[in-house]
């Protein structure tokens, strides 16, 4: 038998069964307070409100207002902890990679599939001397001195993620192939010991990146990148 059958079937109580168990349960209310906060009391004083009740509307809408801010931090909370296991699960696929083809193909991969990314651009900088450079040419691979790097100079130097609008300029130096319209992108400068590149990541909705949210996990994707690219950017 469904729930539903089961409530249908269920006696239904009258007022006076419902106040003759309260009496003879007078510690009811004590044992559920949950209940209480649910009830509406009266305090009869004519045309004004009295004192408790509202006194009593205050604690029920501040109740509530905890219950929804409660809510949210769960809600942010579990975001939270997918984000912290698709991230750690991308680091391990971009250690695993055996040289900068796999590793670049393991970073668009992950962001794609597993943070739903519209859009993944990638430019990195090479190391002036003994990099894996002339072994692997790859159009992410630029020069320090590259012009190409200058609209993202600024982030560079700063060293921390910019969420928004990009540029045009920027939206056209790491997102040139994409058939899709970034409105919104995080762009991550990637650094260790030194500038490693910049990393993008693009979506069409213009609120999903923007300039008030937090970039604790962009921070540490970052270092990440940039650690595994500068090994096998240096690798002889």
């Amino acid at each position: 038998m469904t729930e539903s059958a089961k409530r249908e079937e269920a006696p239904l109580l009258d007022e006076a069964e419902v106040a003759a168990y309260l009496v003879e349960h007078p510690d009811l209310l004590h044992r559920h307070p949950e209940v209480l906060a649910r009830l509406e009391l009266r305090h009869d004083c004519g045309d004004a409100t009295s004192l408790i009740e509202h006194q009593v509307r205050v604690l029920r809408e501040e109740s509530a207002g905890l219950r929804r801010r409660l809510d949210d931090m769960v809600r942010v909370a579990r975001q939270n902890e997918g984000t912290a296991e698709r991230l750690h699960e991308l680091t391990l696929d971009l250690f695993a990679a055996d040289d900068l083809q796999a590793a670049v193909e393991a970073l668009r991969a992950g962001l794609r599939e597993g943070f739903q990314a519209d859009a993944v651009g990638l430019l990195l900088i090479a190391p002036e001397q003994g990099s894996a450079a002339a072994r692997e040419p790859l159009p992410e691979l630029l020069g320090d001195g590259d012009p190409t790097l200058t609209c993202f100079r600024p982030l560079l130097e700063r060293g921390r993620p910019s969420c928004g609008a990009p540029t045009e300029a920027q939206a056209r130096t790491i997102f040139p192939d994409t058939e899709t319209t970034v409105a919104s992108a995080a762009l991550v400068p990637m650094i260790d010991e030194r500038a490693v590149g910049v990393l993008g990541i693009g979506s069409s909705d213009p609120q999903r990146y923007h300039p008030g949210q937090g970039t604790v996990f962009l921070r540490r994707l970052g270092t990440t990148a940039a650690r595994v690219f500068d090994r096998l950017l240096h690798r002889g």
